[in-house]
């Protein structure tokens, strides 16, 4: 038993080595594969009602790459702030983001875009520095309705477990245990429940993508913006199929 947990430990700091560098350049490798992936995924939902299998099973691919960037940047000590700002941006981007899956059927009118579910994890994030019963009664509270609201199109309870667990892994600050790389694991195949075979490849094909974008780390810098450009994205491409939608 001793020995499974020391080798495990040591498979923990493996996949350390591997994940926790954050050079510029990779994060962007990393998100720049995230939104190929979820325009693909948009245009065939909002627009081909799904029509085109391969296209479903690239979009798979988006929302844990997103997840990843998303967890090797958060910074604990300003968890609270951006889980404000990614509130107020899901606030204002839900009706354009309504509008877009309105006739898609995937998707109710009440449904949280994919910006809540960071907007509830960073906020998880925020409250578990200094656990006490009023912050405690608050995660549960804030994954209760997180999990709810975004269930029907932006992963629930599968999705919120995903990015804090994979962020307690990834924070060097935190207790990375073993338990947390499990958690983020079962839960990646909670994403995609009655898919075991497409949910393999797709793992095989994001580890494949982490590890080409380790090459990027040689490169410069690149500049750092107030506004994340994959933000900008996510607004324009959604505000293109609400477009597209309302001609349709």
């Amino acid at each position: 038993m001793n020995s499974t947990y020391v080798a495990t430990g040591r498979l923990v700091t493996a996949l350390h080595a591997v994940l926790l560098p954050r050079h510029p350049l990779q994060i962007d490798v990393l998100k720049a594969i995230a939104c190929a992936c979820m325009l693909v995924d948009h245009i065939n939902t909002c627009l081909f009602d799904r029509a085109s299998v391969l296209a479903y099973l690239v979009g798979r691919l988006a929302f844990p790459l997103f997840g990843l960037a998303f967890a090797l940047t958060l910074n604990p000590d300003k968890a609270l702030q951006t889980a404000r700002r990614l509130a107020i941006a899901g606030a204002a981007i839900q009706p354009i983001y309504a509008i877009a899956f309105a006739d898609t059927g995937f998707s109710p009118w009440w449904a949280g875009n994919i910006l809540f579910s960071f907007a509830a994890v960073a906020y998880l994030v925020e409250l578990v520095k200094s656990p006490t019963t009023s912050s405690i009664i608050q995660a549960l509270a804030v994954v209760m309705l997180a999990s709810i609201v975004q269930a029907p199109s932006s992963f629930g309870l599968a999705g919120i477990i995903w990015l804090f667990a994979l962020h307690r892994f990834l924070n060097p600050q935190a207790d990375s245990t073993v338990a947390w790389p499990a958690a983020a694991l079962v839960a990646f195949f909670m994403l995609n429940p009655g898919m075991p075979i497409a949910n393999a490849l797709i793992a095989a094909t994001i580890a494949a993508i982490i590890a080409a974008s380790q090459f990027a780390r040689s490169g410069a810098p690149t500049r750092t913006t107030r506004v994340p450009w994959s933000l900008w994205f996510y607004v324009g491409h959604l505000a293109l199929m609400a477009i597209l939608a309302l001609k349709f």
